[in-house]
């Protein structure tokens, strides 16, 4: 049994061995292993607060969101969402460009680039702009709220659902312990998809008729980020091979399995919506 004193020389409650053994793989996830770089940035120095984030996301989503629609008629949102989107794209743009100029275009290659902490200018610029990919992911929740304020419920699926919570979380991971070298790289496509994913939207939120002229486009937003997935696992496995990042291979399996998962969901929903009904 161990016996902890507080700060204040009070005796802290007895603490049993296994009580012990998680407090220590506790710290050793949270302060010896991550970037210390980022450890007082909002959000990073628990995960706590990404997970409130996740469980009211959810909660709202699944259960009150729903219950408080179910009375009330729809809300238009029109001019709500045509910021909105407008905004996220904007955004995804910025961020594109600042993680794309924080590296890649002055030494960082396509290949393996393994993560080292510096607090040299370019290396500080590229953990700032994970840090805001973190925020972004926390804003791209709003799309599931207006969707129950829309009372649009078909799009809020298992798969929208899961793509938002489980992103947050990998945008989370990445910032806090990897915010750079080879583990960027991902981020790109991402941002570059997004971009063209809500000016999609926000063409579809302009009237009947421009919705006429983009809604044959829909499938190849899929495409698009089918796409995006494979290019973010053939690059994440370089880091699979023996020599690249020896301590990281942990977080290459988080990310390969994710995105795998990612990308037989969204291959699923290509081919019920798309594939299917040409059959038919």
């Amino acid at each position: 049994m161990y016996k902890l004193e507080s700060q204040c020389g009070k005796n802290l409650p007895n603490l049993s061995s296994k009580d012990m053994e998680i407090m220590d793989i506790y710290y050793y996830l949270i302060d010896e292993i991550s970037d210390p770089r980022v450890s007082d940035w909002l959000f990073m120095s628990n995960p706590f607060g990404v997970a409130l984030i996740s469980l009211v996301y959810l909660s709202f989503v699944l259960y009150f969101g729903p219950r408080y629609m179910k009375d009330r008629k729809p809300y238009v949102l029109t001019k709500t969402m045509i910021c909105y989107n407008i905004s996220v794209a904007t955004a995804n743009l910025v961020i594109f460009y600042g993680i794309l100029t924080s590296g890649y275009t002055t030494h960082l290659s396509m290949g393996c680039e393994p993560f080292a902490i510096s607090n040299d200018p370019m290396s500080l610029s590229m953990a700032r702009w994970v840090w805001w990919v973190l925020i972004l992911k926390i804003t791209e929740l709003a799309d599931t709220v207006i969707f129950i304020l829309r009372k649009k419920y078909n799009q809020t699926s298992f798969l929208h659902v899961y793509h938002h919570t489980i992103t947050l979380f990998l945008a989370w991971i990445s910032c806090k312990y990897a915010p750079g070298g080879m583990w960027t790289f991902i981020m790109l496509p991402n941002c570059a998809v997004h971009v063209i994913m809500y000016m999609y939207y926000f063409c579809a939120c302009l009237g009947p008729e421009m919705q006429k002229i983009v809604t044959p486009w829909k499938k190849y937003m899929t495409s698009l980020q089918l796409i995006q997935f494979a290019i973010m696992v053939a690059h994440t496995f370089q880091a699979l091979l023996p020599s690249c990042e020896p301590t990281r291979k942990p977080l290459a399996y988080i990310y390969m399995s994710q995105i795998a998962i990612m990308f037989y969901m969204f291959l699923d929903y290509y081919r019920k919506s798309y594939l299917r009904k040409k059959i038919e």
